[in-house]
């Protein structure tokens, strides 16, 4: 290939890679805001500023709108709901979305509107995007009652009697609507629903309503005021006119009719019973008959708490000498041989318990420390016996721990041989310190002493 048409085929990509780098730029964010009302604008009157979001691309979340706070204006934010809106603006198709805010003047004077920052994410890979719209100014005019001011609300009263005809004691209420259009309800004054004399007034919270076009476009707006007149005396009475000054209407008033009505007389309230023959019969057959045996059962069981309670000191000391009795006979039953033989006799049937449990009970039976100084006095076939198990248990040529059942069939022999010997010594028996006997022997010299736990 020659080097001249090389470079032209370059040259030619680069101009035409130009307009797709252009196109991959990131999506140009569009606000518009503008005042949709060519009427002049008067204090109380309610004008609707447009605020248009547009982008090449799409919305991947919905635009993120500012607050907006004017001096001197009441400013309702507009909905998250905007209107569809398709544009082609320097041949680029826009779509987005349209908001409106509300806008009611309160005072005359110039109104600005500062520049209204929008954010949203657009396009594929959720790209964020920004703009703002231009700033805008508008005048309030003051109201003159010129036929350019806003028109007065339309209003209408209602009655309503409970009973029909009214009676003393009765209700009328009196209901004031005012609709305006163009006008935002908060903005609606009170109906003067005063207390007036013969009457009782209670009155109600008034019902505040946004009017709407069924699709989120505003309207005006109603306000009911209502309050509950109860006549305090039969006769003519009369409910007098309303006039009040009307926002956005320069000096006109509104006003409303007064209404007399004929009240009658309350009838008399019939009881569905006679209270005085209810007094009459108020304590018949309220006699009760108690059993004389009753009141002599409360009779004793009164003495009965009485006495208890005079004796409750004596009862303390003795329930706590009765434990203080108990828990010693229990420690002295734990700490005598009868424990302890039960507790060999327990400890005999398992092989991993050793013969502790058997020495505790021969020092207390037999008051020595170990088996040969318990039997040096007993019978050679019982020392026999009780070498034969030690060897048999101890010895070199052990060939396993004897059986614990032969360890508790020669401790029953020995026990029983002990308590027979075990005899308590003659009235005339010489005193310890002149009559002294090896340890473990009884009284006697034939057999070790019993003991007494």
């Amino acid at each position: 290939m020659k080097p001249g048409l090389l470079a032209s085929l370059l040259c030619a990509l680069a101009l035409a890679g130009g307009p797709a780098a252009a196109q991959e730029a990131p999506p140009e964010l569009r606000v518009r805001a503008s005042i949709q009302d060519a009427d002049p604008i008067t204090p109380g009157a309610t004008v609707a500023l447009q605020l248009d979001v547009l982008t090449p691309t799409w919305f991947t979340q919905p635009p993120q709108l500012p607050a907006l706070t004017l001096p001197g204006v009441m400013v309702t934010p507009a909905s998250g709901e905007g209107a569809i809106l398709h544009q082609t603006i320097d041949g680029v198709a826009y779509s987005g979305l349209r908001y409106t805010y509300l806008l009611s003047p309160t005072t005359a004077g110039a109104v600005t509107v500062p520049p209204l920052q929008v954010s949203a994410k657009v396009g594929p890979g959720q790209r964020d995007a920004a703009g703002a719209s231009q700033a805008l100014s508008f005048a309030v005019a003051a109201a003159t009652g010129a036929p350019t001011a806003a028109p007065p609300p339309e209003v209408s009263q209602a009655f309503g009697l409970a009973p029909d005809p009214v009676i003393v004691g009765g209700r009328i209420t009196r209901s004031v609507t005012q609709r305006a259009m163009g006008m935002q309800p908060m903005l609606l004054a009170p109906a003067p629903l005063r207390d007036v004399p013969g009457f009782k007034r209670y009155p109600h919270e008034p019902e505040v309503t946004t009017l709407t076009d069924g699709r989120g476009g505003f309207l005006g707006g109603q306000r009911i005021d209502r309050a509950d007149y109860e006549p305090l005396a039969a006769g003519e009475s009369i409910l007098p006119a309303l006039s009040w000054d009307a926002p956005g209407a320069g000096s006109t008033q509104v006003r409303l009719p007064a209404r007399g009505f004929q009240v009658g007389a309350a009838p008399a309230a019939t009881p569905p019973f006679s209270l005085a023959d209810d007094l009459a019969h108020l304590r018949q057959g309220l006699r009760w008959v108690i059993p004389l045996a009753w009141v002599h059962a409360a009779a004793a069981v009164l003495a009965l708490a009485l006495l208890a309670w005079l004796a409750r000191t004596p009862l303390q000391r003795m329930a706590t000498a009765a434990r203080t009795h108990w828990r010693a006979a229990r420690a002295r039953y734990r700490a005598g041989e009868r424990h302890a033989w039960r507790q060999w006799r327990h400890a005999s049937g398992s092989p991993a318990t050793g013969l502790t449990a058997f020495y505790r009970w021969l020092r207390l039976a037999a008051r020595a420390p170990d088996l040969r100084g318990a039997l040096h006095a007993a019978p050679t076939p019982q020392r026999d016996a009780g070498a034969t198990l030690l060897e048999a248990t101890y010895g070199p040529t052990r060939q396993g721990a004897a059986p614990r059942m032969q360890w508790l069939a020669a401790s029953r022999a020995w026990r029983r041989a002990w308590r027979a010997a075990a005899t308590r010594p003659a009235p005339h028996a010489l005193p310890h310190h002149l009559n002294p006997r090896p340890e473990g022997a009884s009284a006697t010299g034939r057999g070790p002493a019993r003991s007494n736990a």
